[in-house]
């Protein structure tokens, strides 16, 4: 876990988006003010799911809190500090964490076995899934340009179609797996549907692993973009 953190939040007046960019502003600003570093720290966007029923937030519950002991980072999970476990074990006083929120609905005992019990390949199978597969949303348009804005810094064709066809592909590949479909985007940007279809395709996603920086953040504005190297599009000339 030493390239990402899981967090189980709630949604209310402002969007999910919104609270996430706040964080990692901040983070991206602590972190190189106290390291004496510029540029990005994040690779990409946050990834979300959302949590529609009791039993699956229970199941996100115990994989965020069971995730430290994958990598053997700890034999025991109130060990581990970076944790909010050990906030509901008392250990230490949560600082933002609404462990009330859960301890209503749940016995403390009745929810530390649940904890504590791993959980089986099929369970971790469905998160996995639902976390990897793109899933049909519904956003209006003003949503999807927030999307694309937040990658590229476009919000009208006009800017998004001056951008380089890497970029342009990279950010439809993104936004896709937001759960924003090809058509949507093809209609909004103003790019043929069939490049929009190739760029949000899966099999394209090994293109993305080889990235460059194509837009740097600001202290105040964390929003960068990572894309594939340019002369990876000259082996792949119909991505």
């Amino acid at each position: 876990m030493g390239n990402h953190i899981h967090l189980l939040i709630q949604e209310n007046d402002e969007p999910i988006g919104d609270s996430m960019k706040r964080i990692a502003s901040s983070y991206v600003y602590y972190y190189n003010h106290k390291y004496d570093r510029i540029g990005h720290l994040f690779q990409e966007r946050f990834k979300s799911q959302p949590v529609e029923s009791w039993d699956y937030f229970l199941t996100l519950l115990r994989y965020i809190h069971q995730n430290p002991m994958k990598p053997h980072l700890v034999a025991d999970l109130k060990d581990y500090p970076w944790s909010s476990w050990r906030e509901y074990l008392g250990i230490s006083q949560p600082p933002f964490t609404s462990i009330q929120t859960v301890l209503r609905r749940i016995d403390i005992s009745e929810l530390t076995a649940l904890i504590e019990k791993p959980m089986d390949e099929e369970e971790e199978d469905g998160l996995l899934d639902a976390y990897v597969q793109p899933k049909a949303m519904s956003y209006n348009n003003e949503q999807v340009w927030d999307m694309i804005e937040y990658y590229c810094g476009a919000n009208t064709p006009s800017q998004f179609q001056a951008l380089s066809r890497p970029q342009q592909k990279h950010v439809l590949y993104c936004v896709h797996e937001e759960g924003v479909g090809p058509r949507t985007l093809s209609r909004l940007t103003g790019v043929p549907y069939s490049i929009v279809q190739r760029a949000t395709s899966a099999a394209n996603e090994r293109l993305l692993q080889s990235s460059v920086i194509v837009s740097e953040p600001t202290p105040e504005d964390d929003l960068f973009l990572t894309c594939c190297d340019e002369g990876t599009f000259d082996k792949y000339p119909e991505y």
